[in-house]
């Protein structure tokens, strides 16, 4: 646990269609429609919670800031909260079936859901914490994992003589090897959907899917269209079949047939 020359804080941001702004702390705010980032001085982590109702571009974009605050911190007036926590933990509401990730819910909940008081508004602290913050991690929290400082790099000048140290034979795979998994058309055509999309478009989001049991894709291009591909097969079905019908989706979809005639 790092030592502060101050009290530790909380700190609880919401993340709301791309504006991120800080909230007061309150564990009624853990639910699925919203996309949450706490800054915890007292367990030096940076949590984000993702409601299960939040959609893709928030999602990235909680993500994305989170993990920017994670290392450099949020300024409330003159006092920069979570500067460089030592843990960064990610909670999908969608994969709270993984006992990993509700542990991690639960542990969260549980810090949330202690009496707090507050400074400036929005920094939440506990009235009987010092300047060093809570040495007893709280029940659930995962352990601080030790990283070790990096060895300085050597200097290297004009009379530096570098001699490559001598490699290891590494032995041939053998027949039993485990082979690489078969490619099918369907994914073939997936890999042609993506790349029409990434040449037509600058900004794009996918998600995994599960439909009929068959695996697929939801792609959105903000503003342009959302589809879902999903693979059956050989056969890769695309809803809907238009893209969308824009002027932008409609050229996507042209470079795409064009792309499939080569397959």
């Amino acid at each position: 646990m790092k030592q502060l020359s101050r009290k530790a804080f909380m700190l609880m941001l919401k993340d709301d269609s791309g504006e991120v702004s800080p909230i007061p702390l309150d564990v009624g705010h853990i639910n699925s429609d919203n996309a949450i980032i706490v800054l915890d001085e007292y367990n030096d982590t940076c949590w984000v919670w993702i409601g299960r109702s939040v959609n893709m571009p928030t999602r990235m974009h909680a993500i994305r800031i989170a993990r920017g605050v994670h290392k450099s911190g949020f300024k409330i007036g003159v006092t920069t909260i979570g500067l460089s926590t030592s843990k960064f933990i990610e909670m999908m509401e969608k994969d709270d079936t993984d006992p990993d990730i509700a542990s991690s819910i639960a542990a969260f909940k549980s810090i949330l859901d202690e009496r707090w008081s507050f400074d400036d508004k929005f920094l939440a602290f506990k009235k009987e914490s010092g300047a060093v913050a809570s040495p007893d991690p709280i029940a659930g929290a995962p352990t601080k994992k030790t990283v070790p400082e990096p060895e300085p790099e050597p200097i290297i000048s004009a009379e530096t003589v570098y001699e490559e140290p001598a490699r290891e034979a590494v032995p041939s795979p053998t027949p039993s090897s485990t082979p690489l998994p078969s490619i099918t058309m369907a994914d073939k055509k997936a890999a042609y959907l993506m790349l029409a999309i990434s040449n037509n478009a600058d900004i794009f989001y996918t998600e995994k899917i599960e439909v009929g049991g068959n695996t697929g894709l939801k792609i959105e291009v903000p503003g342009v269209m959302v589809i879902e591909a999903v693979m059956k097969g050989n056969q890769l079905s695309i809803a809907p079949g238009d893209f969308g019908g824009s002027h932008e989706a409609l050229k996507i979809k042209a470079d795409f047939t064009a792309m499939l005639k080569k397959i």
